[in-house]
C-alpha cells in the first residue's frame, strides 16, 4: 500500500502548491476537486498571484530604489516554469514593465478581489479595503501587499477543502490498492495473467476518471499562458 495513505506521510498544502505531488495528491487533482466543489477561484487567485510575483520580482530585486520582493510565509516557490511567458522588454527598472505590473494587478483585482467581481473570494472587507488602498491610493504595486489576502485565501483552502481533498485522495488509492491485490490474486490461482493486468489497468483507469482525471481546459489556461495571451492583454 502507498505509505501516503497514512496520515502522517499524507503531504501537506504546501507541498501540493508546488507542485511537488503526484497522483492521487497532485496540483491537478486537487485543481479537480475544487473545481467539483465550486471552490476553484481559490486557486486560481493563489496562481495568479504567483504569477504575478513571478514578474514583480524581475522588477523590484532589479531596481536599486524599489524594495526586494520576499518570499511568502508559506514557502510558495516562485519559479520560471515554462507557462510564465518571459519577454526580455519586461527585465528591470522599466517603464514597460512597471505598465506591465500595473496591468496585472488592476485585471487581479478586477477579477477577484472587487466585491460582485466574476471569480470574487471569500476574504475580510478590512484585507479588501487595505489592498485597495495600496494600489489605487498610494499606488504600490509590490507584491508584498498581496500576501494578507494570501495567507486568507490559503487558510480557507487548508480549513474547507484540503482536509477532505486528502480524505478523497486516500480512499482513491485505498480502492486502487485493494483492486490491484484483488487482481494479483485472481492472477495467482487462474494462471491467466493477462487478464488480470487488464482488469488492474481498467480499474485504476476509472478510479482515475471518478477522481483527479485531470485539469479542466480553464484550468490548463490559466496555469499554462501562452506568450500570445499575455501580448494580447
Amino acid at each position: 500500500m502507498n505509505s501516503l495513505a497514512n496520515n502522517s506521510t499524507k503531504p501537506n498544502i504546501v507541498d501540493v502548491l508546488n507542485n511537488e505531488t503526484s497522483y492521487p495528491y497532485s496540483l491537478d487533482d486537487f485543481a479537480t476537486f475544487l473545481d467539483q466543489t465550486y471552490c476553484l477561484e481559490n486557486l486560481e487567485f493563489w496562481l495568479a498571484v504567483k504569477r504575478y510575483r513571478y514578474h514583480a520580482n524581475n522588477y523590484f530585486n532589479s531596481n536599486s530604489t524599489a524594495t526586494p520582493v520576499l518570499l511568502m510565509s508559506e514557502n510558495v516557490e516562485i519559479t520560471s516554469d515554462n507557462y510564465y511567458f518571459d519577454d526580455a522588454s519586461l527585465r528591470g527598472d522599466t517603464p514597460a514593465h512597471l505598465d506591465f505590473l500595473k496591468q496585472k494587478l488592476h485585471e487581479l483585482i478586477t477579477k477577484f478581489i472587487l466585491p460582485n467581481a466574476p471569480r470574487e473570494i471569500n476574504i475580510v472587507s478590512t484585507t479588501r479595503d487595505d489592498l485597495m488602498t495600496n494600489v489605487f491610493q498610494y499606488n504600490n504595486y509590490h507584491p508584498s501587499i498581496l500576501d494578507p489576502v494570501t495567507h486568507q485565501v490559503l487558510e480557507l483552502m487548508q480549513t474547507s477543502s484540503f482536509t477532505q481533498f486528502l480524505t478523497e485522495a486516500a480512499n482513491t488509492e485505498l480502492r486502487m490498492s485493494s483492486e490491484d491485490s484483488e487482481s494479483q490474486d485472481s492472477d495467482y490461482s487462474s494462471g491467466v495473467s493477462f487478464r488480470g493486468i487488464t482488469r488492474s489497468m481498467t480499474s485504476k483507469y476509472r478510479a482515475k476518471q471518478r477522481f483527479g482525471a485531470g485539469l479542466k481546459q480553464k484550468y490548463k489556461q490559466l496555469i499554462k499562458t501562452t506568450s500570445s495571451k499575455i501580448n494580447g492583454n
